[in-house]
């Protein structure tokens, strides 16, 4: 299960009238939540990533031959023997990323480990001895934390002494080890587990209230946003389109509810992702929608709902997820005289399925509006979860009889005798009727209309099946398309 930054209501509501700081020590302990913290650091492309893959378990991390595609902190619970700790992935530390924000990452990767209670400083046993090892560790020391050096892609024992040479750097000891193959990493852990302190008062740690994610095209202000939420800068941001590579999590707490946020990396058009590292990234994105429960998808309300927005409304639809709207940079489209009520009724003539998604409009550089991004979403993730009383759903079923006489097909007259939920996240709704095929769509919309009104379902699809009463044949959930057909 994935950590991350903590923030309470009361001191989230201080942060959201200024930009968020860089990442204060207090943060990334909270973010700990009373575990010992170990940060894995070393130059880029020394295979920290795939280390943070393989103590955490997991896919956690992307990994890639590219120098420098770490850009954010990345946390997660680990073991090392009988002991829990929180693990941290960083950028690298010294020449090699290539970008313009380097130096920002460098400078998040000291302030974590100032916070950390170890360190494992990762070097490349294959290409030996690097000047810019010798920098890094010389950097790393005047924080005065204890550090196990690693000599990484070391794949075979024939090549540990291969590690020998790294002792000039002053380590009592180096240990040899695959991150790739976990060769080596369990004796790195039993020695890890003797440095770490005791946990300091760790908090219950349970499921999540609520997995939310943020999704949307490049450079529209998502992380921007994770970071006014989380209140201090977690996420890298920059002009560059594509900053954020890795899904970054960050549990908050709001109102005694805990919530996982999850930023991702942006998703442009299939025909512009033009390298593997950035397919990946969209891969991982993609992924991260099936992991969340609701999806909030950020839009550039300067340049307004585009096509691509659209294509990721459906395919978070698709996975039957729950969905609302962030209009992001609302400060830019307030200034070109642009109104929320002309935003909503845009949105509702070119994309008719959206509907049912709730809207925010903020803006991550003023922090207008931020504040009520999480209790939309905590709303929207009841509707997800809803169960309701099948008296309930049979009275609202009469009522809507009573106001629009159901069809005739084909010369039948359409009696819908009554309904039961048959599941939830997202609710589904059983219909037993006389009739279950070619009921005219207009009729099914309506239900579907006057289901989620009477039961205040907000953001969550809802799915509808008709079954005939004397059959134990059913259909598909039926499910409206933009195009106003039904999907079978």
């Amino acid at each position: 299960m994935i950590l991350m930054g903590e923030r309470s209501r009361e001191a989230g509501d201080e942060a959201m009238g200024e930009r968020p700081r860089a990442l204060p020590l207090e943060r990334l302990r909270a973010a700990a939540q009373g575990l010992p913290t170990v940060l894995i650091c070393g130059r880029p492309n020394v295979g920290k990533s795939t280390l943070f893959n393989r103590i955490v378990g997991a896919q956690r991390a992307i990994v890639s031959e590219v120098p420098g595609a770490t850009r954010d902190l990345n946390l997660a619970r680990a073991r090392a023997g009988e002991r829990e700790f929180a693990i941290v992935d960083s950028g690298g530390l010294g020449p090699g990323a290539g970008e313009s924000l380097s130096e920002r990452l460098a400078q998040r990767t000291m302030d974590a480990a100032r916070a950390a209670d170890a360190i494992i400083f990762l070097v490349d046993g294959r290409e030996g001895l690097n000047p810019a090892d010798r920098q890094a560790l010389k950097a790393l020391r005047r924080v005065n934390r204890p550090f196990l050096l690693a000599a990484n892609k070391l794949d075979r024992p024939a090549m540990d002494l291969l590690a020998g040479e790294f002792h000039a750097l002053g380590a009592e000891r180096v240990f040899p080890v695959s991150a790739a193959h976990g060769r080596g990493v369990g004796e790195l852990l039993e020695a890890l587990a003797a440095l770490l302190p005791e946990e300091a008062g760790a908090a219950a740690r349970g499921a999540n209230d609520l997995r939310f994610a943020l999704i949307g095209r490049p450079n529209v202000g998502k992380s921007s946003l994770v970071n006014r939420l989380a209140g201090f800068e977690r996420s890298a941001v920059d002009a560059t389109a594509g900053t954020t590579r890795d899904p970054v999590d960050i549990e908050i707490s709001l109102s005694g509810r805990s919530i996982l946020l999850i930023d991702t990396g942006g998703v442009r058009r299939p025909a512009r992702i033009d390298n593997a590292l950035e397919q990946r990234v969209v891969a991982r994105a993609l992924a991260t929608v099936r992991r969340a429960e609701v999806l909030g998808l950020v839009i550039d309300a300067a340049q307004g709902f585009t096509d691509q927005d659209a294509r990721l409304a459906a395919m978070v639809d698709k996975h039957d997820r729950a969905l609302m709207l962030i209009a992001n940079k609302w400060d830019l489209a307030a200034a070109q005289d642009r109104t929320t009520a002309r935003f909503r009724r845009d949105l509702r003539e070119r994309c008719p399925f959206l509907d049912y998604a709730p809207a925010v409009f903020c803006s991550a550089l003023t922090g207008d509006g931020v504040g009520d991004i999480l209790e939309a979403a905590l709303k929207v993730g009841e509707s997800f979860h809803a169960v309701f009383r099948t008296a309930q759903l049979n009275r609202i079923l009469s009522e809507a009889a009573a106001e629009v006489e159901p069809p005739m097909v084909q010369g039948r007259r359409l009696k819908l005798m009554y309904v039961t939920q048959t599941a939830s996240s997202p609710p589904r709704l059983l219909f037993f009727s006389n009739l279950e095929r070619d009921v005219p769509v207009h009729y099914l919309r309506f239900l579907q209309s006057r289901f989620r009104a009477a039961l205040k379902i907000v953001g969550a699809p809802l799915r509808i099946e008709l079954r005939r009463a004397a059959s134990s044949r059913g259909k598909a959930p039926f499910t409206p398309d933009r195009r106003g057909e039904s999907q079978r």
